[in-house]
């Protein structure tokens, strides 16, 4: 009853949050009006990674999509979309402004669609919001035909840092928990009230794996992040010196993730259901992306 009654809380907190947007509903539409701010910037740049996919008009299902900022982005591109969220209070909003077509309350984790009704599924940081983050992605991957995308999620470091899996594992005989004096952000939790999922390649393989999916990708990245990644530049032009000074920390930050010397802070995981076109998985590959061909179960077919 505690885990039943933690995950109604958290999906109950999670409306509630958006709900208190409302009454700032013209801030929090601001961006999506005026493309030529940071914050729109900002906000669109981890949606390049979807540019692979935008060649043809295909059928899109955007989950946790508060203000419908995924869904415009994708039919601006020429893209048949549908918006949904736990809440759709701002989708209304956004609706009845022209930014967004056809919305839809829904819970991720029992989506109301029938199987494969959509060719690509996709969530853009808020994977890591989900109570049971697995059980959301496997009904992104049911209700697609093409491929489920999750967008901007935090890399769990763990899966990266080899010496603080040395230091863990040596830690983890004395006590589980000491590892926690260095690693301060073990257990992270967000003022609206859900725990972080952090996810890794690896997990990511293995869930494909496990119900036979024919490939994943993926592609790590990093973006502003002071409080929330478009804090204060809601109405910044993208010629002022704030944006400039914000891209030369991001140019640094890549550059010392080149040399290896740091993780890249984001990620996005692309699982197929069906193999991906020969023109799908070049510009995959212009576009930087890492694909991992996966192998058939030899004793299921």
């Amino acid at each position: 009853m505690r885990a039943k009654n933690l995950i109604d809380k958290s999906y109950e907190a999670q409306e509630a949050d958006i709900a208190k947007i409302v009454p700032n509903k013209e801030q929090n539409l601001f961006h999506i009006k005026n493309k030529d701010c940071a914050a729109y910037r900002l906000t669109a740049e981890p949606l390049e990674n979807l540019t692979p996919f935008l060649d043809a008009q295909k059928s899109w299902l955007t989950v946790a999509d508060y203000n419908g900022f995924e869904a415009n982005f994708l039919m601006e591109k020429g893209q048949n979309v549908v918006a949904s969220d736990i809440s759709d209070a701002m989708l209304k909003e956004a609706n009845a402004d022209g930014l967004i077509g056809e919305y839809r309350k829904e819970n991720v984790e029992a989506l109301t669609f029938e199987d494969e009704s959509f060719d690509y599924v996709m969530c853009k940081e808020a994977f890591h919001h989900f109570p049971r983050a697995y059980l959301a992605l496997y009904e992104m991957i049911r209700v697609s035909r093409s491929a489920a995308i999750l967008v901007g999620e935090p890399i769990d470091i763990l899966s990266k840092m080899s010496l603080l899996v040395f230091v863990k594992n040596i830690l983890d005989a004395i006590n589980p928990r000491l590892i926690d004096r260095f690693w301060k952000n073990r257990f992270s939790f967000e003022t609206v009230g859900n725990y972080v999922f952090k996810i890794s390649v690896r997990e990511v393989e293995k869930i494909a794996m496990g119900i036979g999916l024919p490939c994943i990708a993926y592609r790590k990245f990093n973006i502003y992040l002071s409080n929330g990644p478009t804090e204060g530049l809601w109405d910044v032009p993208l010629n002022t010196t704030v944006y400039k000074k914000i891209q030369s920390r991001m140019a640094v930050l890549n550059f010392f993730n080149g040399l290896g010397l740091f993780p890249h802070h984001l990620i996005c995981c692309v699982l197929f259901k069906e193999p991906p076109t020969a023109s799908v998985l070049d510009r995959m590959k212009q576009q930087g992306f890492q694909i991992l061909q996966l192998p058939r179960n030899p004793y299921l077919h």
